[in-house]
């Protein structure tokens, strides 16, 4: 290859030109290898690829799904497709979803690594961008690639997600740990110093700290002379275990999240815990944090389903209210007459009554 009258070989990166070789790129550590964000991105994937998916027409729940909803991949199970699209936008704040067609009908979908996505502008308006993305050299419009983003910012083509928006916090979280673990191997670390009761000339000071330093036996006796003293600098075990630095990283990398504390399995100095507001804790982690990855799934199936059906995630089997409480509900709502009993059982995952069952539950209600 020629350049400008020179040639190039491939490897030759002294031969370079200078704005023509890429920069290079640092080596970035895996957020995932942090157990904060590791327990976060799970907690994420685990809430909500666990929820149940209803179509919906006209506001009225249908019975049955389609294909492309109970199972967008047909090479692996909704749970796994949904896994990877809340991975995609917790870490890099972007899911890429392939669409397969078959006679001109959508019929699988899958999720591309967003590290090896790249999108482009091929018009001149922001406003109105003309989408273009590359993968594995090759290249998709709009029509054949969904792009779901966490964060959306007018102006760029790629969303933000938690993680990514907030990468020199978590970059500092690492490094907090990696220095942890080279604390007690780490040589440049001061263990103590060897104190003098007098001025003495430096070469006396070297030799009293090689004569320190050289290697003995278990338990052998360190012998000191020209009035020297040796002063160790220890540490409180709180501080050895550095708990201060990781209960603010974990409640900071939890708040980058969006998740209450109490599910991090972490402590919040100055918090009372209570039934009453963990439980409104998980509904605020409903509320602000699942509906927006929930909602980009939403959007997604939308747009897969046929004009007039819309998927919704069921967030009721989400609340885990105690059985007792459940079952107050049930008999409040039967006996005002909006549900019946099947429906009631329908939600414990119970197999519809008898018809003479049924007639014998209306009838001790009437007596009621």
């Amino acid at each position: 290859m020629r350049l400008a009258g020179r040639a190039l070989r491939r490897g030759a990166d002294d031969d370079m030109p200078d704005g023509i070789k890429p920069p290079a790129r640092d080596a970035v550590c895996d957020p995932l290898s942090l157990s904060t964000v590791f327990r976060g991105v799970q907690v994420l994937q685990t809430a909500i690829s666990s929820l149940p998916i209803h179509e919906m027409r006209n506001g009225v729940k249908l019975d049955t799904v389609s294909s492309l909803v109970a199972q967008p991949d047909v090479n692996r199970s909704r749970r796994d497709f949904i896994a990877d699209m809340v991975a995609s936008l917790a870490l890099d704040g972007n899911a890429f979803i392939r669409l397969l067609h078959y006679g001109g009908e959508v019929v699988s979908c899958e999720v591309l690594p967003p590290s090896l996505v790249t999108v482009s502008d091929d018009g001149r308006d922001p406003a109105a961008p003309r989408l273009r993305f590359s993968y594995l050299g090759r290249d998709y419009t709009a029509d054949d690639v969904i792009h779901c983003k966490f964060l959306n910012v007018p102006g760029r083509l790629r969303g933000l997600g938690p993680i990514s928006a907030a990468r020199e916090e978590v970059e500092s979280a690492q490094m907090a740990r990696d220095y942890k673990a080279r604390f007690y191997t780490d040589s440049s670390n001061l263990k103590g110093y060897l104190q003098a009761k007098e001025k003495i000339s430096p070469d006396i000071a070297d030799n009293a700290k090689e004569a320190w330093k050289a290697e003995g036996t278990a338990g052998d006796i360190k012998v000191l002379g020209n009035g020297l003293t040796y002063v160790p600098l220890t540490l409180k075990p709180a501080d050895l275990q550095f708990l201060e630095t990781q209960k603010f990283d974990t409640t900071q990398i939890a708040r980058l999240l969006g998740i209450p504390a109490s599910i991090m399995l972490a402590a919040v100095d100055g918090s009372n815990l209570t039934y009453s507001n963990i439980e409104q804790s998980w509904i605020e982690f409903a509320d602000y944090t699942l509906s927006a990855y929930a909602g980009e799934i939403e959007e997604l199936f939308n747009r897969l389903l046929p004009r007039g059906r819309t998927a919704a995630f069921d967030w009721d089997s989400s609340s885990r209210t105690g059985m007792a409480e459940r079952y107050a509900a049930y008999r409040t709502a039967r006996e005002t007459g909006w549900v019946t009993n099947d429906e009631i059982r329908a939600w414990e995952h119970l197999a519809p009554l008898d018809p003479a069952s049924q007639q014998i539950g209306e009838d001790q209600d009437a007596k009621a």
